[in-house]
C-alpha cells in the first residue's frame, strides 16, 4: 500500500465565485505535496469544467485522516485562493 500525504481538490465557480461546486479529479492522492503541485495545474486545464472560474489546492494529509472518519470542508478567499481543511469526525463506539 501507498503512503498518501497530499490530496488535490478542485472546485469550478461562477464568475462572481456565489455558486462554487466541486469538480471530480482523476487521481485525488498522491504521495507528496510536491507531486501533487506539480500536476496540479494540468489538472485545472483538463478539468473540462464549464464553469467560469476553476481553483485548486493541495493539501498535506496526515495519517490519522485515512485511519478515522473525516469530512473535507473548503472555501474559496476574497483573493481566489481554495482553502482546505480536513474535519476528524468523533469515533462511535457500540456498547452494551
Amino acid at each position: 500500500m501507498e503512503h498518501v500525504a497530499a490530496f488535490m481538490l478542485l472546485v469550478g465557480c461562477s464568475g462572481d465565485a456565489s455558486v462554487c461546486k466541486e469538480i471530480p479529479v482523476p487521481v485525488p492522492a498522491y504521495e507528496t505535496v510536491a507531486e501533487c503541485q506539480q500536476d496540479l495545474g494540468l489538472q485545472i486545464r483538463l478539468s473540462g469544467s464549464e464553469q467560469r472560474k476553476v481553483y485548486g489546492a493541495c493539501k498535506a494529509v496526515d495519517e490519522e485522516v485515512f485511519e478515522q472518519s473525516a469530512s473535507i470542508d473548503w472555501a474559496v478567499s476574497r483573493d481566489g485562493q481554495l482553502l482546505i481543511t480536513f474535519d476528524a469526525e468523533p469515533q462511535m463506539i457500540a456498547s452494551r
